[in-house]
């Protein structure tokens, strides 16, 4: 029989970890650690582990693939934006190489 994640929270080793609302977003790791996957011996609260780290998976692939999509059209901002840089500070250059 396959554990729910509404199970997570019934278990006893799991009772301080809450789903994160957020989703894994934002730079943040998951909230399951090394530590306490070692720890767990029923297979019931394996699997709901197992499954809740499948969800958070998904939202970071999602997150993952819509960066992605961004890329091309972030890199060329940041050239644009590197040449405006450079053009506006052209002329402040060569006033400066002029009084030297």
């Amino acid at each position: 029989m396959r554990t729910k994640m509404a199970d997570l929270d019934s278990p006893p080793k799991l009772s301080g970890v809450q789903p994160s609302s957020e989703g894994v977003g934002g730079g943040r790791c998951s909230e399951i650690s090394a530590e306490l996957i070692r720890s767990l011996t029923e297979l019931q609260e394996l699997e709901a582990v197992y499954e809740r780290l499948c969800g958070e998976e998904k939202v970071v692939e999602r997150e993952l693939d819509a960066l992605l999509e961004q890329q091309n059209s972030i890199e060329s901002k940041m050239v644009t934006l590197h040449r405006m840089g450079t053009a506006s500070i052209r002329p402040f250059r060569e006033l400066m190489t002029s009084w030297t």
